[in-house]
């Protein structure tokens, strides 16, 4: 292609529903928090799922579990993401 060219682009819409999986560790723990699951629905897909692969991809268990819980805080807090 060189500068100038012209192009054919075809645009479609996604409107196919933005699922994050929750890690288990951190599904437990706003389920303890009716307020943070509250605050967690209203974040975008992005915010989210940046929460649940924060939480999930921590090595070990223990990590995981820290990492939940300080999610919470920081949802009640209103902190969109973590880090």
């Amino acid at each position: 292609m060189s500068p100038g060219a012209t192009v054919q682009v075809r645009v479609e819409l996604d409107d196919a529903p933005r699922t994050v999986d929750i890690p288990a560790e951190l599904a437990a723990t706003l389920g303890e928090s009716p307020a943070a699951t509250a605050a967690y629905d209203r974040l975008s897909y992005t915010h989210r799922k940046e929460y649940a692969r924060w939480v999930g991809t921590a090595k070990r268990p223990q990590t995981r579990l820290d990492r939940a819980a300080k999610a919470v805080r920081m949802l009640l807090d209103g902190i969109a993401t973590p880090g």
